[in-house]
């Protein structure tokens, strides 16, 4: 006997992108977080079926006993070109970023300060480093000066956590006042680039690039989300590598399965040859919150992929959620972290979407709300 779906779970039956395939249905997606569309690109299937063929479904020798796949090993030599350091350590997945970050700075650092929106994963990092933390508001680096100078002693190193691009309504961390702020106390940023991989920064390294921010600063995250693919990475220095392969999650946890790896090094590789993705994505960016404002909503005026309005109560919000799956548009009413209690209609933004699907949005928002 097979076990019972929830009632309200479909099937997907494509690739996450501008247009998706659910329970038999097309639809024009904005939905999920594939910014630059590469979730079907064929160089990356490509690169996973033939790592698939070479090494099979997974890798059950750990690194520390001294082997890696070539799909490992190349995954963090594009991670290293791609965001200009001198090696990266390929995860899993994304969420193991923190846990696997703090394993090694837990001995280098006294207090943490954390903004009280970051995602998950780094909270559960941080509770299960044991050090003492402290929140700070959401996106106030003025708040973060009050904190530091009220919890941290005279002989304490703060580390200072957010993420780059907060994903339900696409705010971009201010890491350059931030920055300003920790750099009196000899601290450190870690970042979490999820959401701001691939799409902020002039070559699309994140939001520390966005920012050009130069005090001392830790990025990871995940590839699944502008790279279309399954991993996370945390580039460095190649001493912090290895410690962060030595944790307990570094070593603990698999590898990673080696056609994620080849895809992710195989999609690192093709964004990296064709800047026009980014632009394109930017181009979409600008249409498509202009015509949301044009509609009167209030969405925030910034390069990331995401434009969120609450048009309405949540009950409303889920209506009109199901007024547009009618009409063959998939869109997120989301309640996820950032979004408040009621949610967000949340749209994503991506490199493979057209100016007709964008109308198509537009058109049938003008006509329900």
């Amino acid at each position: 006997m097979g076990i019972e779906q929830h009632p309200s779970t479909a099937t997907m039956q494509s690739a996450v992108g501008a247009e998706i395939k659910i329970d038999g249905r097309p639809y024009v997606n904005f939905g999920g977080s594939s910014y630059l569309g590469m979730a079907s690109n064929p160089e990356v299937l490509a690169a996973g079926m033939a790592a698939l063929r070479e090494c099979g479904s997974g890798t059950p020798i750990p690194r520390d006993h001294g082997v890696a796949t070539a799909a490992h090993l190349a995954v963090e030599s594009e991670a290293a070109v791609f965001f200009g350091l001198p090696s990266a350590l390929f995860l899993a997945n994304g969420y193991l970023f923190g846990l696997v970050a703090l394993g090694v700075l837990k001995d280098r650092f006294d207090v943490i300060f954390f903004d009280e929106s970051t995602h998950y994963s780094f909270r559960e990092a941080i509770a299960a480093s044991g050090l003492e933390s402290h929140t700070y508001r959401h996106l106030d680096p003025g708040d973060l000066q009050v904190k530091l100078a009220k919890h941290l002693q005279s002989s304490q190193r703060p580390l200072v956590m957010s993420d780059g691009l907060y994903s339900s309504l696409g705010e971009i961390a201010p890491l350059d006042e931030i920055a300003t702020v920790l750099s009196p106390y000899g601290g450190r940023l870690l970042i979490d680039e999820s959401h701001s991989f691939g799409v902020l920064g002039p070559t699309g390294r994140g939001a520390v690039e966005h920012h050009n921010i130069r005090v001392p600063t830790l990025i990871g995250g995940s590839l699944g989300k502008a790279f279309g693919t399954s991993g996370g990475i945390i580039p460095a220095s190649p001493d912090e590598v290895s410690a962060f392969r030595m944790t307990r999650a570094g070593r603990g946890a698999t590898a990673g399965l080696p056609a994620a790896a080849a895809m992710c090094a195989a999609s690192l590789r093709y964004v990296r040859h064709h800047p026009e993705l980014l632009q394109r994505l930017r181009t979409n960016i600008g249409y498509l919150k202009g015509g949301l404002r044009a509609l009167g909503l209030d969405i925030l005026n910034t390069l990331a992929p995401v434009a969120s309005f609450t048009p309405g109560s949540g009950k409303s919000m889920q209506i009109l959620k199901a007024e547009l799956m009618a009409e063959g548009i998939f869109i997120y009413h989301s309640t996820y972290v950032g979004a408040g209690n009621a949610g967000v209609i949340r749209c994503g933004i991506f490199a493979d979407h057209t100016t007709e699907h964008m109308d198509r949005l537009l058109d049938a928002l003008r006509r329900l709300l």
